[in-house]
């Protein structure tokens, strides 16, 4: 009987904004299915608490502390992981902040400029320096980047914040186009679109914004971590070997409504 392709034995992955949540879900996830995990966020205690409870469960894992956005950092924090733990195959974009609930003639430029610099800036160049390596070793990989359902739909009070999560689904789509056929080893790159999850992040979240957010949700109330977790497992597995360039709603069937009570 073959090996499920349901799995990432062999796999070394590193995976940003570990500390907690969507990060931390993936990170659990993707060491129990087999996967060698470097998991990286900017709290050194929160890192290192997720790494150690990977270990006690049996899997690897290893903590480094790493800014998304400090991307004059990102090739030490590369070189790093590579020689602690052996040479990357795949990378999982999480690091970002939270949405800025402000109308749009609200936003500061001090407040644009902090979110893009985290989560649309830092995220395209810890992915290029990560694949730079790949192509240069002509060594294959995948690439999972979260992006979020505000990249489809007009979320109110989040002009910000989309246009962070619309940028990272088109790099995705671009780099899947630039890193497929043409290289020796092929790099996948695609995207996993949460609508609203129960995370720390959305915590501040204003009652009334929720349950307006669950009333325009199929499954009316938001998702768990782990359910997003799922889809970045898989599309980090040989299971989709013929996926890139795809962005993976995970929205519970947000924007659809049913006239049906509770």
């Amino acid at each position: 009987m073959t090996q499920s392709p349901f799995n990432l034995d062999g796999q070394v992955v590193l995976v940003s904004g570990a500390g907690r949540g969507i990060g931390r879900a993936a990170a659990e996830l993707i060491a129990r299915m087999g996967a060698r995990v470097a998991i990286t966020s900017r709290t050194v205690a929160q890192v290192e608490e997720v790494a150690q409870a990977i270990r006690d469960e049996g899997g690897q894992a290893w903590a480094f502390r790493a800014d998304v956005a400090a991307i004059e950092d990102h090739e030490s924090l590369l070189d790093d992981v590579e020689d602690t733990i052996g040479p990357l195959t795949g990378l999982v974009n999480v690091a970002g902040i939270s949405p800025i609930l402000q109308r749009g003639e609200r936003i500061t430029a001090e407040d644009y400029d902090h979110i893009q610099n985290i989560n649309q800036r830092g995220t395209f160049f810890l992915t290029r320096n990560f694949a730079a390596r790949l192509i240069d070793a002509k060594r294959g990989g995948s690439i999972v980047t979260i992006s979020s359902v505000g990249a489809e739909y007009g979320l109110p009070r989040q002009a910000a914040y989309s246009m962070t999560r619309a940028a990272v689904e088109a790099m995705t789509k671009t780099l899947a186009a630039e890193w497929s056929h043409s290289l020796t080893a092929p790099i996948r790159a695609n995207c996993v679109a949460p609508a609203f999850i129960d995370t720390p992040l959305t915590q501040p979240m204003p009652g009334w914004y929720r349950e307006r957010v669950e009333s325009h949700t199929a499954m009316r109330r938001l998702g768990a971590d782990d359910e997003v977790a799922g889809a970045v497992a898989f599309l980090l597995s040989d299971a989709a070997s013929y996926i890139t360039g795809t962005v993976v709603p995970v929205t519970g069937g947000y924007g659809l409504w049913s006239l049906d009570p509770r």
